[in-house]
């Protein structure tokens, strides 16, 4: 009876079907070379125009603080011109006074004729 197939299967012990994993394909990863020359080129020209769109804004912001204070200058320049245009103004109002003027023509020995006074219109 040994060789009855049937027999045989029962006797042997049982075993389960494995499915062993097939390994599976590596993934090929490319790496990437170095950074290429078109590369660093756009990079550098990039670079140096932002450099110098910097430096012309630093530039021309430069140019207007010296034109503002500049312009601040010449507006103190011009408040301290008024102020002496109007003291000068007040003092040639206190100078022309008739009675100022009568004074200095009594110490000057001056005499009032009224045949010889022409009377003259002010502004």
């Amino acid at each position: 009876m040994s060789n009855n197939v049937a027999y045989k299967t029962n006797v042997e012990p049982k075993r389960v079907h494995r499915e062993t994993p097939q390994p599976q394909p590596k993934k090929q990863i490319l790496k990437r070379g170095k950074i290429t020359l078109g590369e660093k080129l756009i990079a550098s020209v990039f670079i140096i125009v932002i450099a110098v769109f910097a430096f012309k804004i630093i530039h021309v912001q430069a140019q207007v603080y010296s034109l503002n204070q500049g312009i601040q200058e010449k507006q103190a320049e011009v408040d301290k011109q008024v102020k002496a245009n109007e003291d000068l103004s007040a003092e040639v109002a206190d100078l022309s006074r008739y009675e100022r003027v009568w004074q200095k023509a009594k110490e000057l020995g001056l005499k009032l004729d009224p045949d010889n006074v022409k009377v003259v219109e002010g502004k």
